[in-house]
């Protein structure tokens, strides 16, 4: 990619970012219109309804005839209908909410830790719906196979940080009891959504404090240990160990530094995201489950080149 086309790459993903998050696809999507009449609804500028109207025209993302302007098919596929498989809009505005922190590398480069003030303007809502992502919903189906696969007659699961249900709705369409473990603040998102899908159940906590009560076949950490420190991992993974059933698995779905795509880059990002998070070896892994008392260790690579999956047992 030369410097113009990381120029145009840049603008497509900020204005289209933008005008997703200002509603402007939605009420185009709702109702054809014009500039001056989309303005009036919005309460918009019309000088700069006109001018974003028509860079989203020239990128592609709508259509204009005469005056009246709507969304392509394209669009609304990918950034209005949030029930299709295609749509790719929360993920958007969750790479809109990592901008900033990623702006404030100096401030990290100085301080060896996240600038406070880089999230203003953005919700644990853009975060959560954000995790739920096009990628993740992809390879959900392949990461669960391959759990009951691993650990078969699995009939229960904790979810743990699986507030944004991912993971979580596959393994409850599977058929299995599936627990999602989360702050509270991050359960409140979809709360309201998934306690409305069968087999699935939501419990606040915080899991480097403490783990749900009960017993389960599988534990499953998903994107979660890269989050935390390494003191932090290793004692979830007691933790986990505590609340397995005889022959039950712990399944670690993350990065490996050094052997997945853009570990690096992965751990870059966790710097300017979290105080304690970076991205961890295959080593540091299988030595804190070791640590915790897990055996038969193992390590499973998926068809995503930028995630593994680690297991032990109890």
């Amino acid at each position: 990619m030369n410097i113009r086309e990381l120029q145009s790459a840049l603008e497509e993903f900020i204005f289209v970012g933008q005008a997703r998050r200002l509603g402007v696809f939605d009420a185009l999507d709702e109702k054809n219109d014009t500039a001056a009449g989309l303005a009036a609804r919005m309460k918009f500028d019309r000088r700069a309804t006109v001018a974003l109207l028509d860079a989203l025209v020239e990128m592609k993302y709508l259509r204009k005839s005469g005056t009246v302007y709507s969304v392509t098919p394209a669009t609304r596929r990918r950034l209005v209908d949030r029930a299709g498989r295609e749509y790719e809009g929360d993920f958007w505005s969750f790479l809109m909410y990592l901008v900033n922190p990623w702006r404030t590398l100096p401030h990290v480069m100085k301080h060896g830790r996240p600038d406070k003030t880089s999230y203003a303007g953005f919700s644990m809502d853009d975060f959560i719906r954000g995790m739920d992502s096009p990628w993740k919903k992809k390879i959900a189906p392949e990461v669960v196979r391959l759990c009951l696969e691993l650990r078969k007659g699995a009939a229960s699961v904790a979810d743990i940080g699986g507030a944004p249900g991912t993971l979580a709705r596959e393994f409850a369409r599977r058929g299995l009891s599936t627990l999602i473990y989360d702050l509270k603040e991050s359960n409140e998102v979809m709360r309201k959504e998934l306690s409305r899908v069968k087999n699935i159940s939501i419990v606040d906590g915080d899991a480097t404090k403490a783990f749900p009560s009960g017993v389960f076949d599988i534990v499953f950490l998903g994107n979660l240990c890269h989050g935390q420190s390494p003191a932090d991992n290793a004692k979830m993974f007691r933790m986990a160990r505590e609340r397995l059933s005889n022959g039950g698995m712990i399944a670690v779905f993350d990065n490996l530094k050094g052997e997945d795509n853009r570990s690096a880059t992965l751990a870059l990002h966790m710097i300017t995201q979290s105080p304690l998070g970076n991205v961890y070896t295959r080593a540091e892994y299988l030595g804190w489950l070791k640590d915790a008392g897990f055996k038969k260790l193992r390590v499973v690579k998926l068809t995503d080149p930028a995630w593994s999956l680690v297991v032990g047992y109890r």
